[in-house]
């Protein structure tokens, strides 16, 4: 098979893969929960300029991802899972065109198929959408260092605003700082009035802020521009973390490209590709803002990933025989080993080695199958790489090997963890207690939501601990009913449940 033709079924089948996990997985607890009540308390008649969250302005996140949704359910529903899910499908559709537009077709599949931006392709956050508008405006810039354009640098600004109005202000500082570390590295920006650029990128964002601020008045303003802004960049008081925390963390982040990575990016240097170092560029706008910033997430590298796909493949795709093409396929040939390895070390695996309730998943069939399948394509692989001794059948085998375990995952595993981290648990607790949803209040809960809810559950309450008493039944987190125990004294404890590895208690009057 010609190796086009082949990688257009690869990036076929990993756009197509995108659309599994969706035909019968809930919203999992944390920010999709939440996000579903921000649209019920939208569809409520809450504000369309700040979406609100438990009637206040919700300021975590700008409008723009909530908007689409919002949309969305009107046409497909509250209680489905598509309007949460297609946003970011379609963006990972995009992002695969971006790249096979910047890198050719192997740029996409490598991508697609790092873990991470694969894995958020089918959830309800704003991530892939956030990149990909980011990958549209680095695009753009290449452009316009190349060919100094004043077009370019205008998309580039227009794509820049609407990133920010979708997850935030770091889109600014990325494609500012990108631009300054090509300008440095190339000693010279291309002749061209960036005034209108800047405009574009400073003025769409204000197209909404100016309105909510208006409308939010002085706190609402103090929320975001001191706590969400600047004080999650120098005082974080989540997930706060030391300047080299990404750089630990590049194997997982990068994960299955990051030992092909290491090798592509010590080649581009000694081959001296231009389009490569852009890109290298690119990969310290990213990750030497996020590291400088208090705040640090995981989730924040997956605006690195595009570049490292493009190095990663135009390394791959380079048809080199020499030193680092040996040493390219050596990376592959680890990775592979280590993919057959976390498969077999999985069969080995038995519940006694495993604390906690979620130790039957150990002997699950369904779970073992998926180690099975991890470990049998491993091995398969590594033998084929092994023979072909070339680096782009190894490369493409890298890609493939997680591929084919996501997906089976995507099929076979969803029900799991439909149990283990979505609310159905949860509802099935308070359906037990027979009770009118009003009389029902929760503390230190997550948000409701399951396909096809019945739509009265809005109607549970989520309670202070001033008003505990006044709740017929009442369920909370058991690690925080502390909070209110001086008001349980007139409740008996009547079910318990585990979800997200968390338990939880229900008490009734």
């Amino acid at each position: 098979m010609p190796r086009e033709r082949l990688l257009l079924i690869l990036v076929a089948l990993v756009a197509i893969s995108a659309l599994i996990t969706p035909l019968q997985r809930e919203l999992y607890v944390g920010d999709e929960t939440k996000y579903s009540q921000i649209i019920r308390e939208m569809r409520a008649g809450g504000s369309f300029l700040f979406p609100p969250l438990h009637g206040k302005p919700f300021t975590h996140k700008p409008p723009v991802h909530f908007w689409m949704i919002d949309a969305l359910t009107y046409p497909l529903g509250t209680y489905s899972i598509w309007p949460y899910v297609i946003p970011s499908i379609l963006a990972f559709v995009a992002m695969l065109w971006l790249m096979w537009r910047m890198g050719g077709p192997l740029a996409a599949f490598i991508c697609g198929t790092a873990l991470m931006i694969w894995g958020s392709a089918q959830t309800a956050r704003m991530d892939v959408s956030f990149t990909a508008l980011l990958v549209f405006a680095a695009w753009r810039l290449w452009l316009f260092f190349d060919e100094g354009q004043p077009r370019d640098l205008m998309l580039c600004g227009i794509a820049t605003g609407i990133a920010t109005l979708v997850k935030g202000p770091m889109a600014p500082v990325i494609i500012v700082a990108l631009f300054i570390f090509e300008r440095i590295r190339r000693r010279s920006a291309p002749r061209a009035n960036y005034v209108p650029a800047i405009a574009a990128m400073i003025i769409i964002p204000l197209l909404w802020f100016v309105p909510a601020m208006m409308a939010g008045g002085d706190e609402y303003t103090r929320e975001v521009v001191v706590k969400q802004t600047a004080g999650r960049a120098v005082g974080a008081w989540v997930h706060k973390a030391a300047p080299w925390f990404y750089v630990t963390h590049a194997p997982g982040d990068l994960f299955p490209w990051f030992f092909l990575a290491v090798v592509a990016l010590i080649a581009a240097y000694k081959r001296r590709d231009e389009r490569a170092k852009f890109c290298v560029s690119w990969i310290l706008a990213v990750l030497v803002p996020y590291s400088l910033l208090s705040s640090k997430l995981d989730i924040y590298m997956m605006a690195m990933i595009p570049p490292v796909a493009l190095i990663v493949a135009r390394f791959a795709g380079h048809g080199a025989d020499d030193t680092w093409s040996r040493w390219g396929w050596r990376a592959n040939i680890l990775t592979l080993g280590i993919l057959a390895g976390i498969g077999a070390a999985g069969l080995i695996v038995s519940p006694a080695q495993i604390k906690g309730p979620e130790a039957a998943l150990a002997s699950d069939p369904r779970v073992r199958m998926l180690f099975w399948i991890l470990a049998g394509a491993g091995v398969i692989a590594l033998v084929i790489a092994i023979r072909s001794r070339r680096l782009l059948t190894s490369t493409l085998l890298v890609g493939a090997v997680p591929l084919v375990a996501f997906v089976y995952a995507a099929i076979a595993l969803i029900p799991i963890a439909n149990e283990l981290a979505s609310t159905r648990r949860f509802i099935a607790a308070i359906e037990k207690q027979r009770v009118a949803p009003e009389l029902v209040g929760v503390y230190f809960m997550p948000h409701i939501w399951a396909r096809g809810m019945d739509p009265a559950l809005e109607r549970v309450k989520t309670i202070e601990v001033s008003s505990a008493e006044l709740h017929e039944v009442i369920v909370t987190s058991r690690r925080r009913s502390s909070d209110i125990a001086a008001h349980l004294g007139g409740y008996r404890k009547v079910d318990e449940f585990r979800m997200i590895g968390k338990w939880f208690d229900v008490y009734r009057r």
